[in-house]
């Protein structure tokens, strides 16, 4: 009699899953890519014309200095401004501050010269020269006019309020206004005549201020010809910060109320000018910029990006994205045309411009229900045939859930359902053999035979590893609780890598100790070759993760390492409620004691001769000595592990240490000894050059070149 058919839940919903995933696929592709894609092309040309909105506005203000400097030469040029008296230039320069709201000052610097030097720079007459400065004090509706002249052999100035008559009580000595970059530069042969603007810099006339009182402003100088054309002096005008700063944060046209776009202004090298946080202004280089500590984020992040550095003349446009504290920017770069570089920059979350997409999410969402529904009305007849076995379930997995691992008998006629209910089972029967506290791979074998551990052990040859940190007692007493927790499971989660990945298993943490071993409970060949590898390996590792950022700088651990290869006891040992599976012997506690000689030979990893004859092969080693460790009366050949093996000759110091450990053996302490002091650096050399000198005076009784530990 052929078997009953009994479906699986896969091939009942394969065909109805195939056809809901590619109609997903599609109405995903087709309303959230295709009106992704045209949303963001349209972003795009908006965050354009909002670069452009903004660069407009900077470059207006601009624009007033080149105009406001035209007017002023023509005001000179038809006689309206006399250069040569001081009232009728204050005159002018106050009509053209008064006329133009975002001059912050107009300085006229006047001399009278003959022509220019061979150097270029314009000759004048001693005693000529002068300056008139009207500026607008900051926070005050008010004008102030600075006079400065040339008297009795030193230039003096004098300020006062407009309008008012010039005093002269409150003159001081200032230096000689000629000299100064701004006449020099302006009025020599190569600039002559020309417009040359300045970046963001302190005011001139703030120069003897505190910082935090001075103005930032942006200026222009030009040399002016008196009406017969000869030169006059040099115009100075200013436009304040705040006037940029003021175009910068207009709020865009056709945003909205609560717009996100953020517009600044910087510079090539990424240094701000003008933002809508707090402007508090740094020196930067030769330039003043604004600091970026009260921005936001998003434009930090965009000062920072490669593409700023690409916006130039020839590509005065530039688009990009970047992600921030998990939100993707969109960020879009305009070039300011006739400026020192400036850029104008416009950032705003992409999200800003996709929740439009929420209605579309609504319609794919009731397409997707609609098909749900359908799939529903087919699978009808599955639902009512699972119900049962549904039941099953939820009753076994509560079981589980309140803890309760005691076998049980439910079946299924499902076939899914079936192996699901027998998965249970094995993972309960798994879960009470968790509950004894054994290795991983226990678990596993356990959980693959369906059974539980039982109490007892067996004979198994394993190579078992210990190691030991030094002085961690003193590194824990002056470290705080978390942050111990913290380094030593950083240690332990090494370490333990390290052993598992060489198929090692991990017996228990004992403090900052760990023992484990291979060949139980899976059986492993070339089980000496492997811990080796792993003790080696460990060490490796354990320096990587001092070197790396997760450390903290902490001090370094010293690890021991101590291996034996023996035929110990392996199994299920405690009691009849918990047990643990480890292994106990005396080829363990050799193992522990071998470790702790490590103290006392200054090495890293000691290994027993049971493991040196196995894997001499593959590693390099050094007769260390013959030790009768702490407890143990028979004596036992130990080497120290130094690394893999290698073409090249063994270092002198090994090679003499060898050669002395057999003088040593035989009792020919003096010859011994001259060997061993050869090599100053080598901590055993020393310590059995000690041993030697202590034989000498006091030779033992009965000796076979065991030496007999006191301490573990």
């Amino acid at each position: 009699m052929s078997p009953v058919f009994r479906p699986t839940l896969k091939q009942i919903f394969t065909i109805s899953l195939i056809g809901l995933t590619a109609a997903l696929a599609l109405l995903y592709y087709v309303f959230f890519k295709g009106s992704e894609r045209t949303i963001l092309q349209s972003a795009d040309r908006f965050r354009n014309a909002a670069g452009h909105q903004a660069a407009d506005r900077v470059l207006d203000s601009l624009d007033t200095l080149p105009r406001v400097a035209a007017e002023f030469e023509g005001q000179m040029h038809y006689g309206q401004t006399d250069p040569r008296n001081a009232n009728s230039v204050e005159s002018g320069l106050l009509a053209l501050l008064i006329a133009n709201e975002s001059l912050s000052e107009a300085s006229f610097t006047y001399a009278r010269g003959a022509g220019f030097e061979r150097g270029g720079n314009l000759r004048i007459a001693p005693g000529s020269a002068g300056e008139v400065s009207v500026s607008r004090t900051p926070g005050k509706d008010q004008i102030t006019s600075t006079r400065t002249w040339f008297e009795h052999g030193k230039f003096v100035a004098e300020s006062h309020p407009l309008p008012s008559s010039a005093g002269r009580p409150g003159e001081a000595v200032v230096p000689d206004p000629t000299s100064h970059l701004t006449f020099q530069v302006p009025s020599s042969r190569d600039h002559y005549g020309s417009l040359l603007w300045t970046d963001l810099h302190w005011s001139q006339l703030d120069e003897n201020l505190p910082e935090e009182k001075r103005r930032v402003e942006v200026s222009v100088q030009k040399a002016i010809n008196d009406p017969m054309g000869h030169f006059a002096g040099v115009l100075r005008l200013g436009l304040s910060k705040n006037q940029i700063d003021r175009a910068v944060a207009l709020k865009l046209s056709g945003a909205e109320k609560d717009d996100p776009h953020l517009v600044f202004l910087c510079d090539s090298q990424g240094r701000l000018i003008a933002g809508p946080g707090m402007n508090r202004v740094v020196e930067s280089g030769d330039d003043l910029r604004i600091a970026t500590d009260n921005q936001q984020a998003a434009i930090v992040a965009s000062l920072k990006l490669p593409m700023l550095k690409t916006v130039d003349s020839d590509h005065p446009t530039a688009t990009t994205s970047f992600v921030w504290e998990s939100n993707t920017y969109l960020v879009t770069y305009y070039a300011l045309e006739g400026t020192q570089d400036w850029i104008v920059g416009v950032v705003v979350p992409r999200s800003y411009y996709l929740r439009g997409l929420a209605r579309t999410r609504e319609i794919v969402l009731l397409a997707t229900l609609a098909l749900i529904a359908a799939i529903i009305l087919v699978g009808g007849y599955v639902l009512r045939r699972i119900h049962g076995a549904h039941a099953q379930l939820v009753r076994e997995t509560s079981r589980m859930k309140q803890f309760e691992f005691t076998p049980s008998a439910a079946r299924s006629r499902l076939r899914d359902v079936d192996e699901v209910l027998d998965q249970l089972e094995r993972a309960k029967t798994a879960m009470r053999a968790m509950g004894k506290y054994v290795p991983l791979d226990l678990v596993r074998r356990l959980y693959a035979e369906g059974r539980e551990p039982e109490l007892g052990g067996e004979a198994v040859e394993l190579s078992i590893l210990f190691t030991d940190i030094k002085n961690f007692t003193t590194f824990s007493e002056k470290t705080e609780p978390h942050r111990l927790a913290e380094v030593l499971g950083l240690y332990l989660e090494t370490l333990s890598h390290v052993i598992q990945k060489e198929k090692g298993t991990i017996d228990k943490y004992i403090g900052d100790a760990v023992m484990a071993f291979w060949n139980a409970p899976e059986t492993v060949k070339y089980h000496p070759l492997l811990a080796c590898h792993a003790a080696l390996n460990s060490v490796k590792s354990l320096e990587e993760l001092y070197a790396s950022p997760r450390w903290g700088g902490m001090p370094k651990f010293t690890t021991r390492f101590g291996l034996h290869r023996d035929t110990v006891s392996v199994g299920h040992f405690g009691s009849t409620d918990r047990f643990n599976y480890t292994a106990i012997g005396d080829g363990v506690n050799l193992a522990s004691r071998l470790e702790g000689l490590n103290k006392q030979y200054g090495t890293t990893i000691i290994v027993s001769q049971t493991v040196y004859e196995l894997v001499y092969d593959h590693f390099d080693f050094r007769k260390l000595d013959r030790v009768s460790v702490k407890g143990k009366s028979r004596g036992v050949q130990v080497y120290e592990l130094l690394g893999e093996k290698s073409a090249t000759v063994r270092p002198e110091h090994i090679v003499r240490y060898e050669e002395a450990l057999e003088l040593y053996a035989v009792g020919d302490f003096a010859a011994a000894l001259k060997l061993f002091e050869i090599s100053q650096n080598d901590i055993p050399s020393m310590l059995m050059a000690g041993r030697c000198r202590e034989f000498l005076v006091s030779p033992p009784a009965q000796w076979d070149g065991t030496f007999v530990a006191k301490t573990k």
